[in-house]
This record gives structure tokens, sequence and C-alpha cells, in this order.
């Protein structure tokens, strides 16, 4: 996307005309007033002998909505317009199309001094001005969307010079012919116009007069043709007027904030937003709206540009030295913001300083409370303090929308440090009750956000599911006002939730929807959500160059999510050193790795060096507890119950996992829940080996029963060297209890496993 020069200021003239007659004005009032002589209820006309009252009604309610239409908005052409009345969203009657088609048929192959005519008579015969009338009834209000309009354009029409009025008609015939050939039945066919010769004196004089007129237009035309600067100034051409501006402004802001899907893509947007530069380039609310069209290609330097001019363009017009000074101050915050958004954190920080210097000097406190939110979000230290600081003096202020953001950083804040989830969720409940008696609706979804990715750190899924539900519920209820992150956010937890219990067919599909939806902004939770689905399948199916490079595509999102995959995938590959290398560094205590990720580096760097295992999941288990990650907690218990197993202690390991299994059954993911039950069967028979018991047909019966239903849980996820063990296992079960078939039915099936990982 080229970005846009905005750095010369117009040099307007309070008597220079500031929006022109257009073509496509012309063929609206045309339009409108072949209604109003033909169709108007005044007239006792019917549209249609076939037509009933219901029907005629519901003609003049489509045709009043298709006028609102095109006043306001940007200029078409006539091609366009008739695919518009023709496409069938109005339903408006064949006849009608027919009958506006002739006129324009009429307007542009006879005398163009009809469009004179009817400016002149529409004033006079449909147009109330507001005067009283009482023996004329008039049939537009002078002060409806349709009489604003028509006024509007009588007024520039009657200040037109004579040039300008001459290039409208010009222009009306060239857009105009062209496209009435195309209609079939209405192909203009040369005019001949044969008149009797007058030889009388006065017809030959008025020959010459009407040569000599011809002329002198001829004349004046190639002389202003020579001259670029005059000849751009009558006949320049605006195409979008300044309600016209306002308008699409206001709808693509309100689009991309709420409803991106339905808002115009980036680069037709972008050529929207020179058109209406050309057309009015003093207009400075543009700028902003190319900032935020940047902001979803992720385009740097035209948001900068645009941030800046913004800003400047409208300093450059106040006067008052308070509002220079709070514009200054505005633009090096919204500065720090852009900076943040594309994580040049130092760059940020200084603007946020810049613009805190200012707001001290005239006791701007709102400026002053939005820098401080920022430096919180973007700083390493004395977040506590900040914290307090905001809340406290936010609520002062009766700043709402601060106050309850400064609550639900406080409670991610508590998480971080090891607070007790109690003490964290009532926090949240009062952002939720501020929200609900203030009317924030947007961090209402927010904080449900913020309790399903709480719950989901504690390890608890499925109340991180419903909380993500209650935010689409509540999109669904509130269509108006919504938070367009939040709802990626949730949809993405859907998906995720869906990988985890194994729909790998409903995933793509909600995936699918998503992208849709969310094209452009957040797009990365649904990138990070699609790259997990590939990486979780080519992981089971033993797939490992689909699965290196689903790991490394998070890279683009997500840097540590791409290191701890690949180092999950060097793990099932057995490349221990390599697995080693790629986390070891994660595990460090610093502002950078979260708690789960070092308690994740933690597990992979424990399975992939044996000696040093459990001393590593030790220290894992004590920093999962002081956080009070129970799922995680849960998850390593399982690791230890293994390393404990290899150490022969069985009957500590059962007991570890006979507790732990509540945990993840708490959960919603099918191969934990399945690898646990795995690991307590082989449990259970080493300690039946261990106490010198013989295995007894029933217990091995017992242990068979369960292998299938294990074995069914990985079939559903397709995760193949589980399946591979738990085939072995049943083998051996089978030749134990002398079932040769079943036998050499997993023995097959080993096999089979065996020849998709080599055909891999």
């Amino acid at each position: 996307m080229t970005t846009i020069d905005f750095t010369a200021i117009p040099n307007t003239s309070a008597n220079e005309i500031q929006e022109n007659v257009t073509t496509h004005n012309i063929l609206v009032l045309s339009m409108i007033i072949h209604y109003i002589k033909e169709y108007a209820k005044i007239y006792q006309k019917p549209i249609d002998k076939s037509l009933d009252t219901v029907q005629t009604s519901k003609f003049h309610r489509t045709f009043s909505m298709l006028a609102l239409h095109l006043i306001q908005c940007p200029d078409l052409s006539l091609g366009e317009l008739i695919n518009l009345i023709s496409c069938g969203k109005y339903q408006l009657p064949h006849d009608f199309i027919e009958s506006f088609y002739s006129e324009v048929y009429q307007m542009t192959n006879t005398n163009l001094n009809v469009i004179a005519d009817m400016f002149k008579t529409l004033d006079g015969t449909s147009l109330d001005n507001g005067l009283p009338k009482v023996h004329q009834i008039k049939i537009i209000n002078g002060s409806s969307p349709v009489g604003i309009f028509l006024r509007r354009v009588m007024v520039f029409f009657n200040k037109m010079q004579f040039l300008q009025t001459e290039a409208v008609i010009k222009e009306v015939r060239t857009h105009c012919i062209m496209e009435m050939k195309k209609i079939v039945g209405l192909t203009p066919k040369e005019i001949v116009i044969i008149e009797k010769e007058d030889t009388s004196p006065e017809g030959i004089e008025m020959v010459k007069i009407t040569k000599t007129i011809n002329g002198i237009i001829d004349m004046i035309n190639t002389n202003y043709q020579g001259s670029s600067n005059q000849n751009s100034k009558y006949n320049k051409v605006r195409s979008w007027s300044p309600r016209q501006v306002e308008l699409f402004i206001a709808q693509q802001v309100k689009l991309l904030k709420i409803n991106e899907s339905v808002a115009l893509d980036p680069p037709t947007l972008q050529q929207k937003l020179k058109e209406i530069l050309r057309a009015n380039p003093d207009h400075f609310d543009v700028h902003y709206l190319n900032y935020l069209n940047c902001l979803r290609v992720k385009e740097y330097c035209g948001a900068v540009n645009s941030v800046q001019h913004y800003f400047s363009r409208q300093t450059f017009r106040v006067i008052n030295v308070d509002e220079k000074s709070r514009g200054y101050r505005y633009t090096s915050l919204n500065m720090a913001i852009l900076n943040a958004f594309f994580n040049h954190n130092e760059e940020a920080i200084s603007y946020l300083k810049e613009s805190i210097a200012v707001a001290h000097q005239v006791n701007d406190h709102v400026c002053l409370q939005h820098a401080l939110m920022w430096m919180y979000t973007l700083s390493k230290k004395n977040k506590s303090t900040m914290l307090k600081c905001s809340v406290t003096r936010s609520k002062e202020l009766e700043l709402h929308q601060i106050t309850s953001f400064s609550l639900q950083s406080m409670a991610q804040y508590l998480v971080e440090n090891t607070e007790s989830p109690a003490i964290v969720f009532e926090v949240l409940k009062k952002s939720e009750i501020y929200n609900y008696f203030n009317g924030l609706t947007d961090l209402r979804m927010t904080n449900n956000v913020q309790k399903a990715a709480i719950w989901n750190t504690y390890g608890y899924q499925r109340l991180s599911t419903i909380h993500s539900l209650l935010v689409l519920e509540h999109d669904q209820c509130n269509k108006e006002v919504y938070n367009i992150e939040s709802k990626c956010i949730a949809m993405c937890n859907i998906i995720n939730d869906l990988i985890a219990h194994g729909d790998y067919y409903l995933a793509p599909i909600l995936i699918n929807e998503v992208s849709h939806i969310f094209p452009y902004t957040h797009c990365k939770f649904w990138i990070m959500a699609e790259q997990y689905l590939n990486f979780t399948l080519a992981m089971n199916r033993e797939e490992w160059p689909k699965a290196e490079l689903a790991a490394k595509q998070m890279a683009t999102v997500n840097v540590t999510e791409s290191a701890l995959r690949l180092g999950e995938m060097y793990l099932k590959k057995e490349d221990f050193v390599g697995a080693t290398n790629m986390v070891k560094e994660l595990m460090e205590n610093n502002e950078e790795n979260t708690v789960l990720t070092r308690l994740r580096a933690y597990l992979i760097v424990s399975k992939a060096n044996e000696s040093a295992a459990l001393n590593l999941l030790m220290d894992a288990k004590l920093i999962a507890i002081e956080y009070h990650l129970m799922y995680m907690t849960a998850i390593i218990n399982v690791e230890i119950a293994i390393v404990l197993m290899k150490y022969d202690f069985p009957h500590k390991a059962l007991r570890l996992l006979q507790e732990t299994k509540q945990h993840i059954y708490c959960g919603i993911n099918v191969y934990d829940k399945a690898y646990t039950d795995l690991q307590i069967i082989k449990a259970k028979m080493m300690v039946n080996i261990v106490d010198e018991f013989d295995h007894s047909r029933e217990f091995l019966n017992k242990m068979y029963s369960k292998l299938n239903k294990i074995a069914e849980k990985f079939k559903s996820i397709e995760a193949i060297t589980e399946l591979k063990e738990i085939t072995y296992l049943q083998a051996l079960i089978a030749d134990e209890l002398d079932m040769k078939q079943n036998r050499n039915k997993h023995a097959m099936e080993f096999r089979h496993l065996e020849e998709y990982k080599v055909q891999q």
C-alpha cells in the first residue's frame, strides 16, 4: 500500500465554490423529478393497472430508500446506477425503470437545455421552500433529506459560471450517451432535423448571430484548455461532497471497530481515500481513517505519516494556545500507542514521557491517566504502584473506562505474582460490577475473556470455554456495540478446545469462519490457532516435516510458542540434544518468560535428560504449586510417576497417578486423559509383578478391555506413537491369554502403523 502525501496545504478562497454539480447529481435529480411527475400519489396515476394499493405503497417506500442511498453515497456512473436499480434489491417496477431510461435518453440525445429548464421549474412545482402555501400543495418537504439535497444542488447550479455550466452539460452527454447505447431498444440514432431554409433577411441575420455565438464559445473553450490553471478552476469535478465524506468516514471507522468483514478491504479503501483527497484535500479526518487502514496491514510508515498529518492539520486550524497544546500532547500519546502496536517499546516510552511533560504543564489529568496506563503496559518496574495510582485517580476523575481497565490489569498482575485465585476473581468481580453500572459494554466482554484466560491458566478448561461462549452470546445480544478483539479471542479459545477434544473436522470450519470475520485486524489469534491445529495433527501422525513447518510458522506471531513446539517435536523424534538446546533459555525466570512457558520448558528438558529428570520435575512442581496452577501440577505428577516407575517404585507411582487422575479428567484434553490412563495400567501391571503375584486371567482380561478403551481415544486423535505402544501391550496380553486370533490382529495393526511411519 502506498502512502499519501499530505504535506501541501491547499489555498482555498471563500468565494470559490466548494461543491460542483456533477453527472450523478443530474441523474438523481432527473430520477426524482420523473418519480414526482409520473408516480407520486398526488397525481393519482397508478404504477401499473395490475398492481394493487399494497404494492403501490411498497414501491413508494422502496423508492424513498433508493433516493436516500443515492443522496448519501459517493457519485456513481450511469452504468453503476443502472446496475443498482435493476439488480432487484429495491424491487422497482419494470415500467418505472424503462420510463427512466427514456427520460435519460431524451435528456442526452436532444437539446440539453432541458437540464436548465429542470432546475427552473423544480422550485415552483414540487419543492416546499418553507414559506406558507395556501392554494398550492408541495410534494417534497424542504427540510427532508431529499428536499435538502434538491435545494443544495439548485443553489450550486445557480452559482455556477457559464463555462462551469457548459462543462457540466458536456460531462452529462459524455458519460451517459455511451451507456444508453448498450440498452436494448434505446440505441440512439442520428437525429437529422430538416428545416426549410429561411431566405428572409431576418432568418439570414439569425443564422449569422448563431454562428457567431458558437464561434465565441469554441474560442473560449480553446483558450481555457490551453491554460491548465484556469481550466482546472472551471472544469474541476468533485465527486465527493463534504457531507458524503463525513458519512463515509464515520461508516468505515465504525465498521473497522465493530465489524471489519463488512468494511472495505485495504486496497479498495486506500483508493477511495485518494479520491476523497482529490475532491477535499483539506479534510483532515481522512488521515485518521488512513491511519486505521494502515494498522490493518501493519504498514508502519503509512500509519506514522497519517497520524502526524491528522494532528498537524487539526492543530493548524486552531488559534487558541491551549487547544494547540492539547493537540501536541495527544499527538505524542497516539504516537506512543502506534509504536507500542509495532513493539517499538523504547520509542513508545519516549513519546509517553513527552506527552506526560506537556500534560503536566497544563494539568491535563485525563491525558495523564491515559499515559499512565500505557506506561504500566510498556514498563517493567513499579507496576504495582502505577496500577494502584491509576485505579484511585481514575475513579476520582470519573474516568470509568480507565478505572475498569486498571482493575482488569491488576487482576492479571496478581495472577503473575502468585496471588490466590480468590483475590484475583474478587478484583475481576469489582470490574464487572463497575462495567455494568457504567454501561461499558466492550469492557464487559473483555472481562469475560480475561476470566477465560485465567481459568485456562489455572487449568479449568471447561470454565474457560463457558466464559468464551458468554462473550459470543453477549455479542449476539449487542450487535451495535461490541469488542471485536474479545470476540476473536473467544472464538480462537473455542477452536483450541475443539483441537484438544480431538474434533479435527469442526476446528477448520470455525477457523475459516474467523478468518473471514477478522481478515486483517487481530488475525494473529486465528493464525496461531490454525498452526496449532496443523502442528497437533502432524505430531500425532508423526509427520515431522509438516510439524516443523507449522512450528516455525508460529514464529511470525509468537516466537516463544514456536520454540516450545519445536522442542516438543525434537523430543518426540528422540533428538534430546536438539530439544534441550531449543528451550533451555526459556527456563530462566525473567520478564520475558511467563510461568507457563517456564514450566513447559522444564517438562521438555526433564524428558530429554533422564539423570536430572526428577530434580527438574520437583522444581517445576514447586513453582506450579506456588502459582496455583493445578492442571500443570497434575501433568508434572504424571511425569514424576513415569520416573518413579523407571526407578522401580511402582507403588508410589500408582498412588500418585490415582491422585492426579481427577485433576486430569477435569480438563478436556483427550490426549492427556488417555496418556494418564495408559500410565496407570502400566503402573498396575508393574505393581502386580513386583508383589510377585501371577497375572490372573481375570486381571489380564480387565487390563485388555481398558487398553481397548484407551486405544479408541488415541484413534480419535490419530496418535500413532501411543497407538503402537498400546497395540504392542495388547498383543502381549492376548498371547498370554492364548487369544491367538487377537494376537495376530494386533501384530498386523502394529505392522500397519510401522509401515505408515516409513511412508512418512
